[in-house]
């Protein structure tokens, strides 16, 4: 076998030694951020399972047909108002 050859066999286990231990970094990473995102995942869920029922659609539109249009109104102008919000203090929160 040549010196080129061994040199090159040399550098290809060096390359594949590199690439699992970068591999094993990222693997970690994303281990990290999969527990940070777990509260995340569970009020999505909670959510989806949930808040986005049509069982639950439904009873709000009959609630806010039942309060009347100008409260109903004002109601939903709240809980937008509030949700602007949670996302704002959501977003702060991510970055810190």
């Amino acid at each position: 076998m040549s010196d080129r050859v061994r040199e090159l066999a040399a550098r290809q286990v060096q390359l594949q030694e590199r690439c699992a231990a970068q591999r094993a970094s990222v693997a970690d990473e994303v281990t990290s951020i999969e527990v940070r995102f777990s509260s995340v995942d569970r009020i999505v869920g909670f959510a989806r399972g949930t808040l986005l029922h049509p069982v639950v659609i439904v009873a709000a539109v009959v609630a806010l047909l039942t309060v009347g249009r100008l409260r109903g109104f004002q109601l939903l102008g709240r809980a937008l108002l509030l949700g602007a919000a949670a996302r704002r203090l959501i977003s702060v929160a991510r970055k810190i």
